[in-house]
């Protein structure tokens, strides 16, 4: 089955939004963040808005407020994996896996399987993220069924 030129617009705009979080082009990632987005992310508990995912990003990238502002990590990716892309007029879904690896400057190197799926919206003639929710996927590895 091939691609619409919808899904393809929008498999390249999702393209275009993780290589702009992997080269720390933090402007460019959050431009392609409808205002209205609504994000739940693994590290933490609660859904946000993108105002309160700009500062927890931040926090995390460019640092705290303390010591050299260099942030908490000295390098990161987020590489998605087996990912599927559906558009249905203006709305589109994004949907996958991903591995989140990096390496903070406290300690060694970290990673985290997870699972994500993305909404898109259409607005104006342009893909925008509307609700990111990406988890861990250890209940899904191991206890995913106990008994």
């Amino acid at each position: 089955m091939t691609a619409s030129a919808d899904e393809t617009g929008l498999r390249e705009r999702f393209e275009a939004w993780s290589n702009a979080l992997n080269t720390g082009d933090l402007d460019g990632f959050w431009a392609m963040f409808d205002e209205r987005c609504e994000i739940l992310d693994e590290d933490y508990p609660w859904r946000m808005t993108k105002a309160e995912f700009i500062d927890h990003i931040d926090f995390h990238a460019r640092g705290c407020g303390l010591g050299d502002g260099q942030g908490l990590w000295e390098f990161f990716q987020w590489i998605p994996r087996e990912v599927n892309v559906l558009a249905i007029g203006d709305m589109g879904h994004v949907s996958g896996f991903s591995t989140f690896r990096g390496k903070p400057r406290d300690t060694g190197f970290r990673q985290r399987f997870m699972g994500f799926t993305l909404t898109w919206a259409r607005i104006d003639g342009t893909w925008q993220l509307v609700c990111w929710h990406q988890s861990v996927l250890a209940g899904r590895i191991a206890g995913a069924s106990p008994g």
